[in-house]
């Protein structure tokens, strides 16, 4: 019995340095294996916005509950694929293209940088992230000492 695979194709044309045959998941018994070492994924995800092109989620910030269907709210930080700036996107209409790209052993090289990305966006994310909630905590807590703007005489 064989199977046909299906081509993925993409409406916006793929960031340079990543090919159509990368968005193929490799077959369980390809000696060309998908990497899964210490720093490395197995795959990635790249999302395509319509106002920051190709971009790589990396933190998730906020998602509904379990018990509500996925939604429009829900918001991530990604790494812009063109300068790696940190951007905010959300799962809406703008974004118009997922794919999944697969890293085996014999592309690593080509798909690093696009992992070197990924992982600075990521700690990027997570330095935002940071400053956020320790912001949220203090006003928190001046809030609970009856303060109602900072006083620093204090």
């Amino acid at each position: 019995m064989t199977t046909k695979s299906k081509t993925i194709t993409t409406v916006q044309p793929l960031p340079k340095g990543i090919l159509t045959a990368d968005l193929q998941r490799p077959a369980y018994d390809a000696t060309d294996r998908l990497v899964h070492d210490a720093g490395n994924y197995g795959s990635f995800e790249l999302w395509y916005t319509t106002g920051f092109g190709w971009c790589l989620p990396t933190l998730l910030i906020s998602a509904n509950s379990r018990r509500v269907a996925r939604s429009g709210s829900e918001r991530t930080y990604a790494a812009r694929v063109s300068d790696g700036a940190t951007v905010r996107i959300g799962m809406g209409p703008h974004v118009t293209e997922r794919v999944t790209v697969y890293v085996r052993t014999s592309r690593l090289a080509a798909l690093q940088p696009f992992l070197d990305v990924m992982t600075a966006g990521a700690g990027k994310a997570g330095t935002i992230r940071d400053r956020i909630s320790s912001r949220r905590a203090q006003g928190a807590e001046m809030r609970a000492q009856g303060r109602s703007s900072w006083r620093w005489d204090v």
